[in-house]
């Protein structure tokens, strides 16, 4: 009876066995955040992103988290930059405190996050180095060049070994292929149109200066009649008086008052 039931047995396990393995890594990164009120801006952007659904499909994942007011670098970003720098906070092997404690090495340690997996990654940003000196703090950085902000590690905020592991971190690891958020500068108003002065009136001319202007040489010529009145009765020279003529009717006088005289002479004479 017992060898008839036993490939049943065995049939029954290879079948459930998978089913029951896939419950076990069946994960729930947002119930297991929900219980931290420090880090729920830190699983709302998981949520937004799409990143928290790829962590609940995994069997084995590492998140480093923020605490709230350290997501202020994701200000203005597009979807899929927030997706991306996400998807760099997920490790796709499991670490806790314990084990990174453990793990003291001269040289950084390469750790692959999720955002390798996508196959999008360039220059090394789907992946971490990880520095534990054994003098100091646990430090995470982004592998990509130019990428110098640090994170270090704070404290173990849970963990289920070997299936999942969150970790929290001092701030966002810095993607440096992730450019600045587009600075929009203000709209300046429009210059004032600036109106040119209007031109000075050009003085009317009456006739009589219009026709001294058109003809200068005329008008120093023409005497006007002030200034004949002036030379009439201004004393001149004797050659002056001499030439004026002497009147027809005061020369006869004169001649027969001359004629009388010499008469009258004559008679006293005789």
């Amino acid at each position: 009876m017992f060898p008839m039931s036993s490939p049943a047995v065995s049939f029954s396990f290879l079948f459930l066995f998978p089913l029951l393995a896939a419950a076990a890594a069946n994960l729930d990164i947002d119930k297991i955040l929900s219980d931290y009120s420090d880090l729920s801006d830190f699983n709302n952007m998981l949520k937004e992103t799409g990143v928290a659904d790829q962590i609940n499909s995994m069997q084995t994942v590492t998140v480093l988290a923020v605490s709230n007011g350290n997501l202020g670098a994701l200000s203005g970003r597009s979807s899929e930059d927030k997706k991306m720098v996400m998807s760099v906070h997920v490790i796709l092997d499991y670490y806790d405190e314990l084990k990174l404690n453990k793990s003291t090495t001269k040289h950084a340690k390469i750790l692959t996050t999720l955002y390798q997996q996508t196959g999008k990654a360039r220059n090394q940003v789907g992946f971490l180095n990880m520095t534990n000196t054994g003098n100091g703090p646990v430090v995470f950085a982004s592998a990509a060049p130019n990428s110098h902000l640090e994170a270090q590690l704070v404290k173990q905020v849970t963990s289920k070994p070997y299936d999942i592991s969150v970790m929290q971190i001092s701030n966002l690891l810095n993607v440096a292929s992730i450019s600045p958020a587009p600075y929009t500068a203000p709209v300046a108003s429009p210059p004032r149109k600036v109106l040119a002065p209007a031109p000075a009136p050009t003085p009317s001319l009456d006739v009589n200066e219009e026709e001294d202007i058109k003809s200068p040489a005329s008008s120093k010529t023409r005497p006007s009649k002030g200034s004949a009145v002036a030379a009439a009765d201004a004393p001149g020279s004797e050659e002056e008086k001499s030439d004026v003529p002497v009147p027809y009717g005061d020369y006869l006088a004169s001649s027969i008052l001359i004629v009388f005289t010499c008469a009258w002479l004559l008679v006293t004479m005789v």
